[in-house]
This record gives C-alpha cells, structure tokens and sequence, in this order.
C-alpha cells in the first residue's frame, strides 16, 4: 500500500528560471538519497502552471524513517534553507494520498500523463462502500483498454477527506487510444450505477519537458 508525498508549488512572478533550476535541483538531490521523487506539471484543470513534486513509499514505516532523514540530511537541509531564503516559488498545497486496497501498484509512477478526478463521496449511509464498488467497475474497463487505475485517499491540505481516482498513460498518444476505445464501455457503465459522489475538480499532469 504506497504512500505518495505531494508538495504543489508555482513561480513567483519575475523569478520563473531560477525557481525551474531549484525544482530541477531539489528532485534531483532527493532522488540521490534514495527518494523515489518525481516531477509533474499541470497540462489541464488549473488556473495557471503548477508543479508537483511527488515521493512515494512502499508503507507508512517507510515514509516515516524517510521524513527523518530528510530532517536530518545536511545536504537537504541546506537546499530547504536556501528555498526558504531565497525564494523562487510560491507553495500552494501539501499532501499525503495512500492507495486503497484493491487499487495497488506500489511505489511507482502510473506513467508520464495522469488524468485524476477528485470526488466527495456523498454523505448518506453506504455511500463509501458503493462508490468503492463503482471505482472496481471504472477499474476494470480503464483497465482493459490500456490505463493504468488507481484509487487514492486524501489526506491533509485541499485534499482532505478526498478520494482521487488516477488513470495513468505512458504518453498523450496512448491517453488519446484509451479515452477513445473506452468510450462506449464507459458510457453503459456510467449508465448502469449509481450517484455515489459528486466531482470535486479534474486535472492532468504530465511529465514536464524543461525540468
């Protein structure tokens, strides 16, 4: 069951290549310490260019230990103190999303483009259980035309309380296929199940080409 660390951040106005070079910096110091981090920026779904810089654990124990070392690492440590210092950015969220039983892929990317969906489940009784069940169903159809699914509980920041649904695709040629062959499929199963959440807000990410 992994556990994603996710920290949003834009440029200040008047500093966007220096905050590119700390960005690029600070995920490259990180993967160098063993940190599975990687970059995405926001392709769709935001009122302007958002980064976001993604860790991931393969459990609680291990994001625990990592959170300390980072604390107590000099070199990143000193990276922090110069972002603190001199800042390039802006931070606009941090978060923590821990995958849901059934919808593992571990500590690993789901591809260079992620097309997610917040949702908040509605709050009558079994509302959570259905809305679950209908995630298996999306799942499965995803799935079966080449998306890599999974399903994602929120926790802290604007994503608190939150389940975000993911499809991952190696590239936007292979978004396109899957979003195209799965249409009809979706469309029966949209028809076929219950409203068990409303839509909080969509976004796609993709792998950024500059940093």
């Amino acid at each position: 069951m992994a556990i994603a660390r996710v920290q949003i951040s834009t440029a200040i106005v008047g500093k966007e290549a220096d905050y590119m070079a700390a960005t690029s910096e600070g995920a490259k110091l990180m993967q160098s310490k063993g940190l599975k981090n990687f970059l995405r920026v926001s392709h769709s779904g935001t009122p302007g260019i958002e980064v976001w810089s993604m860790t991931m654990f393969n459990d609680w124990e291990e994001y625990g230990a990592a959170q300390d070392m980072m604390q107590s690492d000099a070199d990143i440590q000193q990276w922090y103190l110069e972002s603190i210092t001199n800042r390039t950015g802006e931070m606009l969220d941090s978060f923590e999303m821990v995958e849901v039983p059934g919808f593992e892929r571990g500590a690993e990317t789901s591809g260079d483009i992620v097309f997610a969906t917040a949702w908040n489940i509605l709050p009558e009784d079994g509302m959570g259980k259905e809305f679950i069940k209908s995630c298996y169903g999306a799942k499965e159809i995803h799935e079966k035309h080449g998306a890599k699914a999974r399903l994602w509980q929120g926790m802290g920041g604007g994503y608190s309380g939150k389940m975000i649904y993911s499809m991952g695709y190696d590239n936007f040629t292979d978004m396109g296929k899957v979003q195209q062959s799965s249409q009809e499929d979706f469309a029966n199963f949209n028809r076929s199940v219950a409203v068990t959440a409303t839509i909080d807000h969509q976004l796609i990410l993709r792998a950024s080409t500059i940093l």
